[in-house]
């Protein structure tokens, strides 16, 4: 018994003295300095500097703050609680020699097949591979918990506190503690088999005092700061690559509009290509903390231990066990991807990681198309166009083959230039068929069909792409609990009189960011922030979930109104699952802005690629998708809207009532796109 709390009390000490550790006693001597010498350069003279830096550093209400003794009573717990687990956790030795053993078997090559390196650049390789794998692997799992209904209520944990001190890092529940001990286990036994496999058996890492040279690097240059009252800023242009302390107090801010953003740990170039950084702001004051319930303690253990357990139960019942797993699956895959058309620097990003992708599936495949065949690449999924598929080779014995995926196409197209098989693109919205027009992948067209079947206000000036079919944005209402004719148009949706009753999915997705762009176009940069302002005031949760999702909560209480896409409701209704119908006969659907200039609407589209082999049969393609058959598919089979004019609006869809669409140039929603995420970046929609 004896040995066993020399070693509970032995791991304690050891945070403070391991060089290896976070809270090692000379990183956090380093975070004083830098917090003192902040302080004497922003007072301007190092007497009263220094003295406002102490008084700040050592301030009894943050150190002796019930937040703060709560965090000192969850290191010892936890400590406790990792001692029984741990030895039960695989480690990344274990995970290395099996991902090694599987090479093996898989490659059938021996180990080390490149050329011989010097044993320094194989630990400085080695050392700067294991530090962007971990550090990025912290940005997955972190942003990941935020995002999923079921482990969010754990890291929600590490947000209740109220003061930051550097021993808040430790305040975790111990759920996260075994999700980030199993990742790091992981990344390191990947990076390590990799390495001893592909490049040198002879892995070692560059160390000061036994720690990763750039993991000390960054924790001496003020890695605790970073749970702290000090906000060490780095400045706009370098806090787009490095995560600042005032960045990750951002991070901690009670302020919705700085909700799920800075994940990052180190680096902040993973939050700048998932469109979640958010830079400092000289002189901001932020609060920290988590929205809770009057009364409710988030000091309190039972609230810290057992009240996420109760919420993560009540996730998981929510969602039978298959489709859980599913879900969760997807929060982890989604965790990285940020939808839709983000600002030129991350699409350039994106595109050099896909590039490379790209090329190396390139490198092993065959791109030859067959002659005759109309290849397409989609983004639409296959089960949403196969219908069009078999009726176009039924009238024309034309052979159809489709690459599908939902990201990735564009760059693959970049790479693969003039050898590309591709004929036909399709795609889900304007923003994306944006990005096609601007890096000239798509052939400019001239067809009367097209031109007769298609609106001028629906297609690109110059040929290049066409809207195949209409959605339209729309807001869903509870029936019982919001009075018809209360929102007519979508500025309504900022009126505070709806603060805490709005649901919506988060603002950087395609959808809400063409809205926004749609806004823009109406009235201009300053009054489209304002409503984005006004209608993240209006929301009843962070944003979060998708379409369906919002309908859900409606039905459930959470909120009165939403934001979506009105097939989303159409999906729902015609649900094989009792419990969806339920969902979509909770609401009623709201088509805004009927008596001006109309609702906003997107389209489904596609454009023939700029290198097509068999050009002539996507022509024919495009214009069989705007035939009446055709048009009364995408009403059938996907609850969308005819383009064509000439052809009447179905039934099914017309029962929920007729409605003027805007007849802005959808042209203009993709050249507003980057405009709306800057303002969906500002007010933290």
């Amino acid at each position: 018994m004896l040995a066993i709390l020399i070693d509970y009390l032995g791991s304690i000490a050891d945070a403070f003295v391991n060089p290896q550790k976070r809270v090692f006693l000379g990183y956090l001597a380093s975070a004083l300095v830098i917090a003192l010498a902040a302080s004497v350069l922003a007072a301007g003279g190092w007497r009263q500097g220094l003295r406002a830096g102490l008084v700040r550093a050592f301030d009894r209400r943050i150190w002796f703050s019930r937040s703060a003794r709560a965090d000192y009573l969850i290191v010892f717990i936890n400590r406790a609680a990792m001692m029984l687990i741990a030895p039960r956790l695989i480690t990344h030795m274990t995970v290395a020699s099996a991902l090694y053993l599987w090479l093996h078997g898989w490659a059938g090559m021996p180990a080390s097949p490149s050329p011989e390196m010097p044993a320094w650049a194989v630990a400085a390789l080695f050392s700067v591979v294991l530090f962007l794998a971990d550090d990025f692997s912290r940005y997955a799992v972190h942003r990941m918990m935020h995002r999923s209904p079921l482990l969010w209520p754990f890291h929600a944990v590490h947000h209740t506190a109220e003061v930051l001190t550097p021993l808040t890092v430790y305040r975790t529940h111990p759920v996260e503690g075994v999700l980030f001990a199993l990742r790091s286990a992981a990344v390191q036994g990947l990076v390590i088999a990799g390495f001893v496999f592909f490049v040198d058996s002879r892995v070692d890492l560059v160390t000061v005092l036994g720690a990763n040279a750039l993991v000390f690097a960054f924790n001496v240059a003020g890695s605790n700061l970073r749970h702290s009252h000090v906000p060490i800023r780095y400045g706009r242009r370098l806090e787009r690559f490095l995560i600042s302390p005032a960045q990750h107090q951002i991070h901690h801010s009670l302020a919705a509009r700085h909700h799920d953003r800075n994940f990052g740990a180190a680096l902040a170039v993973w939050d700048w290509i998932g469109g979640s950084l958010v830079v400092s702001q000289r002189g901001e004051e932020l609060r920290f903390g988590v929205a809770a319930a009057p009364g409710h303690d988030a000091n309190s253990l039972y609230n810290l231990y057992v009240g996420p357990v109760r919420l993560a139960a009540q996730a998981f019942r929510r969602v039978p066990p298959i489709r859980f797993l599913g879900r969760t699956f997807m929060q982890a895959f989604n965790a990285v991807r940020h939808g839709g058309r983000p600002a030129a620097a991350r699409v350039r990003a994106f595109a050099l990681g896909a590039g490379v992708l790209a090329a190396a599936t390139l490198a092993a495949g065959d791109l030859s198309a067959a002659e005759g065949e109309l290849d397409i690449y989609s983004h639409r999924q296959p089960f949403l166009i196969q219908p069009f598929i078999d009726a176009f080779t039924e009238q024309t014995d034309v052979k159809v083959n489709v690459v599908y995926a939902s990201k990735g196409l564009a760059q693959r197209l970049l790479v693969e230039g003039e050898r590309s098989p591709a004929d036909l693109v399709l795609t889900v919205d304007i923003g994306r068929l944006g990005v096609y027009a601007d890096k000239d992948l798509l052939a400019k067209v001239d067809s009367d069909v097209l031109e007769e079947n298609i609106p001028a206000h629906l297609r690109d000036p110059e040929g290049r792409w066409f809207g195949l079919s209409i959605r339209t944005r729309v807001v869903a209402v509870s029936r019982e609990r919001v009075e018809p004719g209360a929102i007519t148009r979508i500025e309504d949706l900022a009126d505070p009189k709806w603060e805490g009753r709005i649901c919506s999915r988060p603002g950087s997705h395609v959808y809400n960011r063409a809205l926004l762009a749609s806004l823009i176009a109406a009235h201009g940069v300053d009054k489209a922030e304002a409503w984005a302002e006004g209608l993240v005031a209006n929301l009843a949760r962070r944003p979060q979930g998708n379409d369906r999702a919002q309908i859900k909560a409606i039905h459930e209480g959470e909120c009165d109104v939403a934001i979506i896409n009105h097939y989303y409701y159409g999906k729902l209704k015609s649900s094989e699952t009792p419990e969806h119908r339920e969902w979509a006969e909770s609401v009623q659907l709201v088509f805004t802005n009927q008596e001006d200039r109309g609702s906003h609407v997107n389209i489904s589209g596609g454009g023939v690629a700029k290198h097509a082999d068999n050009k002539a049969d996507a022509v024919r393609f495009l214009e069989f998708l705007t035939s009446p058959e055709a048009q009364r598919l995408y009403a059938e089979v996907n609850t969308e809207y005819p383009v064509n004019p000439a052809v009447e609006t179905p039934a099914s869809l017309a029962e929920w009532g007729a409605f003027k669409a805007d007849e802005l140039p959808i042209y203009r929603i993709a050249e507003l796109a980057p405009e709306a995420q800057k303002i969906i970046d500002r007010v933290g929609w």
